[in-house]
C-alpha cells in the first residue's frame, strides 16, 4: 500500500522524514521521465502552427504511440539495467542519498 494512502486511524501519526525523502527521490525520477517523454513525443507529433484548439486525430494516434512506446522502451531498459547490472547504482546520485536514508533507519 502507498505510504501517502494509508488507513484513516494512522491519520494523526507523524510523517517519517526518510520516507518522504524516499518518496521525493522517487518523484524526481518520475518527473524527469514524464517531462522527457512530453517534450520528445511533442516534437515529434504536434505541428508548431496551431490552427485550432483540438488536437487532430492524427496528432492524437501519434501521441498515443509515442508515449507507448516511450513507456514500453524505458520498462524494458530498466529491467535490461537491473538484471545485467549494466549500471553500477553507486555511480548514481540519486542513489547516495536513498542509502544514506534506508541505513540510517
Amino acid at each position: 500500500m502507498s505510504f501517502f494512502l494509508s488507513q484513516l486511524s494512522n491519520a494523526n501519526e507523524e510523517v517519517d522524514p526518510q520516507k518522504m525523502k524516499i518518496a521525493e527521490i522517487q518523484f524526481d525520477a518520475m518527473a524527469s521521465t514524464f517531462n522527457t517523454m512530453m517534450r520528445s513525443c511533442r516534437d515529434k507529433c504536434l505541428s508548431h502552427e496551431y490552427g485550432e484548439s483540438d488536437l487532430h486525430k492524427g496528432e492524437n494516434v501519434c501521441l498515443d504511440r509515442c508515449f507507448t512506446k516511450f513507456y514500453q522502451a524505458n520498462a524494458k531498459i530498466g529491467r535490461y539495467v537491473q538484471t545485467s547490472h549494466f549500471i553500477d547504482p553507486l555511480a548514481l546520485p540519486a542513489y547516495h542519498g536513498w542509502q544514506e536514508i534506508v541505513h540510517n533507519s
